[in-house]
């Protein structure tokens, strides 16, 4: 039998990850505009944390799944990432807390805390992936569903600075995930492109990034919920 096509593997699960972008909806166009009330966004802080947090476990699902050393020595370098590197206050979490208390968030810690319903299903329908898919679907998952797509924190971090007055240093969460994320992307790419070989699971994970995405979807409609009312 012979092997996918490398080439198809990254076209068509690009073409998933572009088929949806949540930038566009009513709620989203006047945040972009920056009319919606910092002290009603502050209400979405506490689930980010927890998505954040939280999006460690799936990584690690990866790790656990995969047999090759190459993938796991991403996977780990990913998590030591998300932990801050050995610096307990560069986690990621404590990273998004510093931007919600610049928004205006009673954010003591960003552990242990209680989500919207729409942020725990995200964890929950990622790591359900992770754990029980083939490796490389967990990593095209996370790396289509989430890691390349560096356009939308991009988009956030702009309009936290200019519509909203949030300090480039308080918005460190999104604009060094510009970057890191492109790299991790990248390296989780050529690793798909290696390990992705039948169409069976070219479909399993187009289907993957298409349930991330849709986990997205969920919690951007959870946000805008707890932040209009």
């Amino acid at each position: 039998m012979m092997a996918v096509d490398a080439d198809r593997v990254e076209k068509e699960l690009t073409e998933v990850m572009n088929s949806q972008w949540f930038e566009t909806g009513p709620f989203m166009i006047e945040f972009a505009e920056g009319k919606v009330p910092k002290e009603k966004l502050v209400r979405f802080a506490p689930s980010y944390c927890f998505q954040v947090d939280n999006f460690k476990r799936c990584v690690a699902a990866v790790y656990a799944k995969a047999e090759p050393r190459d993938v796991r020595e991403l996977m780990l370098e990913n998590i030591e990432e998300e932990h801050g590197e050995g610096d307990p206050s560069r986690d990621h979490a404590q990273l998004v807390a510093r931007f919600g208390r610049a928004l205006g968030a009673d954010l003591p810690t960003p552990y242990d805390l209680e989500p919207i319903p729409e942020s725990r299903q995200w964890v929950e329908r990622i790591l359900k992936v992770c754990l029980e898919e083939e490796f490389v679907v967990g990593l095209a998952a996370l790396s289509y569903g989430i890691e390349a797509r560096t356009r939308t924190m991009a988009f956030l971090g702009q309009i936290y600075k200019e519509k909203y007055g949030i300090s480039v240093e308080d918005l460190e969460f999104f604009f060094m995930h510009i970057e890191a994320d492109e790299e991790h992307a990248g390296r989780a790419i050529e690793l798909i492109r290696k390990y992705l070989t039948t169409e069976e699971q070219l479909e399993r994970a187009k289907w993957a990034v298409g349930e991330v995405l849709d986990a997205t979807r969920v919690v951007a409609e959870g946000m805008e919920r707890v932040c209009s009312a």
